[in-house]
């Protein structure tokens, strides 16, 4: 008993394989591509880009105070006076609260119901300011006392109420920590849809990955002296952050598909991310790119952990309604998700 070798064919085969069109295998190249199909390609990327651009540089561009809010503190008749002489000026960086003394003005600063403020009292004006809150504030403010000083023919002296850490006294650490939060809500979702199976357990997953997420990180801005305030309620506040953009990531992903996540995506990282105010102050943007970003993640996160590290927690109340919304959106897409998966009874025959 033999086998035939490899070579050896019907000679109807081998007549056939010998012909051109069988020993030229189809060949894939860009003659293959339809007809306008690349030129579709470019013309959505550019379209994207555009829009990418257009969301980071067109608030940047148009980036200036409006409507700040600050006080003024003193007697009544000095306080109108200065209040009066703003109005007059036609400024409509900052939006004037009125307080009985110093004390109450700096209370209201560190509540974060104001930026900084003036104090009027006998020996002249002091400046009240909140670096913390806002380093770009803090220095426009300091423009417009000096601008007082020279009406009243001496200096205002400046008083810090809520300062930054000396390690970063500049406030850059916070402002960049939100991009590494960002990837810390989208990098779980698409391991853990991977890795896990089952719809509950995959919100479990990046859940608990948030939680660790947030706990290391919170860890390392403290150790690199960005944060100085509990590192526990710190870590909350960033576990907060990242569970809040991962299960509604999740949530697209498992109801709509990569289409669907990748919309969330976009409107996070390119949409939210720039429309934040962290690096200036949210009444930097016009609207209605400041309403929002206030209602995107990244910018009631943003708020959430400034409240958080410095202000011992007050004013994070709104950030954290915007938070749980997006949370709860992000259950009821799982939800659905899992009742989209779940077989169906089949009736007997």
């Amino acid at each position: 008993m033999s086998f035939g070798t490899a070579h050896e064919a019907p000679a109807g085969v081998a007549g056939q394989a010998s012909g051109p069109a069988a020993s030229s295998p189809p060949r894939e190249g860009i003659e293959h591509v339809p007809p306008g199909g690349a030129w579709g390609a470019i013309v959505a990327l550019t379209i994207l880009l555009g829009l990418v651009l257009t969301a980071f540089t067109l608030p940047a561009i148009n980036s200036e105070p409006r409507g700040v809010p600050i006080g003024i503190a003193g007697p009544a008749p000095a306080v109108q006076q200065l209040a009066g002489g703003l109005s007059a000026q036609g400024s409509k960086a900052f939006s004037v609260t009125t307080f009985t003394d110093e004390a109450q003005l700096s209370q209201a600063i560190r509540d974060r119901e104001v930026y900084g403020g003036i104090a009027l009292g006998q020996s002249g004006a002091t400046l009240l300011t909140a670096p913390a809150g806002s380093p770009v504030v803090a220095q426009g403010l300091s423009s417009l006392a000096a601008q007082l000083g020279q009406q009243q023919g001496q200096p205002v002296p400046v008083k810090e109420v809520v300062s930054l850490p000396a390690e970063d006294s500049r406030g850059a650490g916070l402002a960049t920590a939100l991009l590494p939060l960002l990837i810390g809500a989208i990098a779980p979702v698409i391991a853990m849809n991977r890795l896990v199976r089952g719809t509950w357990a995959k919100l479990a997953a990046v859940l608990t990955t948030a939680v660790v997420l947030g706990a290391a990180l919170a860890g390392l801005l403290h150790w690199y002296g960005v944060f100085e305030g509990s590192w526990l309620r710190d870590a909350a506040a960033m576990a907060a952050v990242i569970a809040t953009m991962s299960a509604a990531l999740l949530g697209l992903l498992l109801v709509a598909g990569f289409p669907g996540f990748g919309l969330g995506v976009a409107l996070f990282l390119l949409l939210g991310n720039p429309l934040s105010g962290l690096a200036t102050a949210p009444e930097f943007l016009a609207e209605p790119w400041r309403t929002i970003g206030a209602w995107l993640p990244p910018g009631a996160g943003g708020q959430l952990l400034r409240s958080s590290a410095y202000f011992d927690g007050a004013g994070a109340g709104p950030h954290l309604v915007v938070l749980g919304a997006w949370f709860l959106l992000g259950i009821v897409l799982v939800g659905v998700a899992a009742r989209m998966r779940r077989p169906t009874a089949t009736a007997p025959a």
